[in-house]
């Protein structure tokens, strides 16, 4: 135990004869003197010094003993060092009663310096390892308390836990059951999905059977116009679904027709009055509303409404005209005047065929379907007689035939079909294809 000084509080009853000098700082301590035993109890309890050396006789001992026993309760961690002073050394009885008063140890007149020092330096060390003892003690206690708390919470929560383990077991009861049933009524549900469907398709099938055998003159009409159909959506790079949509309003896109009486239905071109000329005109729309009562035909029946609509605007039922045409409503139109077009007596070859088409472009087509119905018809009418292979726009040459026309991708018709190139209408195509892209593909004949 180092310390630089060593507070000494020097307790005496009776009149002192000894040399105190050498409780000196010089020496390491700090003296403090006292008389009475009665009045040092104070005085300890404020100064707390290091060490108590108490002066004593052996005639007063027993009393000075009691008293310091019974006084001296000083509110430290641990008591301080306490030396008795005797004149002599005590007998074995005396050593116990001043050992059981309190006293650490005995110094006998005349002592010296050292041996205060060396004897405090032993009980120093017990005094702060009682010390040290004592504030561990507080540690571990509150430490117990800590632990006590903590096992408190402990079996709270563990008791909060088994009520929740509780709760938990029953609600994954009712999960499993909730699982089971949603499983059910998944099951339910692609039954009744997969009946509907068949049903929808079955009404989808009825429906072009009736029409196919109503209108018998143009049996299979539906299915080309539906193939062409697809061509020009493929084209114009709908969507799986927006293409099933066209092939629907394709097959359908005469059911309108049942409404006209068969009497009707038989006549020719040039014996219908206005009335039933208006009949035709108008089939789109009746067969729109037929359609919309089954709302998986809603869309078909969008597409089957405006079919009948004109590029400048002159048709039915709105005078909408050219963008504001629904697209799959002007690819429709193209598709079925193609398929009506192809079998007219005038057509005698595929030549022709393309001159009468683009006469539509712009007034009854819209001239970007045009285009491209030209290009359905080389590739699947094309004959011996009428040869045309494609070509990139940058291996066009002069003196090339147009075999197909040539529209931009805003409309605008650049070249008619059977065109002869020459090295003026070769660069306005090139012109342009860089402000306004036309087919990267030119047909021209071989």
């Amino acid at each position: 135990m180092d310390k630089e000084y060593i507070s000494v509080c020097y307790i005496h009853d009776t009149v002192s004869g000894e040399d105190l000098s050498f409780f000196s700082k010089s020496n390491g301590f700090i003296l403090q003197v006292l008389d009475d035993a009665s009045l040092a109890v104070e005085a300890i309890r404020s100064s707390r010094p290091d060490l108590i050396l108490i002066e004593t006789d052996l005639i007063n001992i027993e009393t000075f003993g009691a008293v310091f026993q019974k006084k001296l309760n000083i509110p430290f961690s641990c008591n301080p060092v306490v030396f008795c002073v005797l004149k002599e050394f005590p007998d074995a009885q005396t050593r116990v009663k001043l050992y059981e008063a309190g006293i650490n140890d005995i110094l006998t007149v005349p002592f010296l310096i050292q041996e205060v020092k060396e004897k405090y330096k032993v009980y120093g060390q017990v005094v702060d390892l009682l010390q040290k003892s004592a504030e561990q003690e507080k540690k571990n206690e509150k430490s117990r308390e800590y632990l006590d708390r903590f096992k408190n919470e402990v079996k709270k929560i563990k008791k909060e836990l088994f009520d929740d383990r509780s709760s938990l077991n029953s609600a994954l009861k009712q999960i499993n059951e909730m699982t089971r049933e949603r499983k059910r009524l998944k099951n339910e549900k692609a039954l009744t999905k997969a009946s509907l469907e068949e049903n929808i398709q079955g009404f989808f099938e009825i429906l072009c059977q009736l029409v196919e055998v109503k209108i018998e003159k143009n049996r299979g009409h539906g299915r080309r116009v539906s193939h062409i159909a697809g061509f020009l959506g493929k084209e114009f790079k709908l969507d799986g679904r927006q293409l099933d949509d066209l092939e629907k309003a394709s097959m359908l896109h005469e059911a309108g027709l049942l409404f006209i009486p068969d009497e009707v239905m038989q006549k020719r071109d040039d014996e219908l009055t206005e009335y039933e000329k208006d009949l035709f005109v108008q089939f789109p729309v009746k067969g729109a509303d037929l359609l919309n009562c089954c709302s998986e035909f809603n869309s078909a029946a969008q597409i089957i409404r405006h079919m009948h609509e004109n590029s400048d605007g002159s048709g039915t039922p709105e005078g909408l005209k050219r963008r504001y045409i629904p697209l799959m409503s002007r690819i429709l139109a193209g598709a079925d005047l193609f398929d009506t077009l192809k079998d007219k007596k005038e057509i005698k070859s595929l030549e022709s065929f393309l001159e009468k088409l683009e006469e539509f472009s712009g007034s009854r087509l819209d001239p970007v379907v045009v285009g491209l119905l030209e290009k359905y018809a080389v590739l699947h009418m094309g004959s011996d007689n009428y040869m045309v292979k494609g070509v990139g726009i940058h291996q066009l040459e002069p003196g090339m035939t147009l075999g197909t026309a040539i529209f931009t991708n805003t409309g605008t018709k650049l070249f008619s079909v059977n065109t002869l190139l020459t090295l003026d209408a070769i660069d306005k195509i090139k012109k342009y294809n860089r402000a306004y892209p036309v087919d990267e593909t030119v047909y021209i004949r071989a």
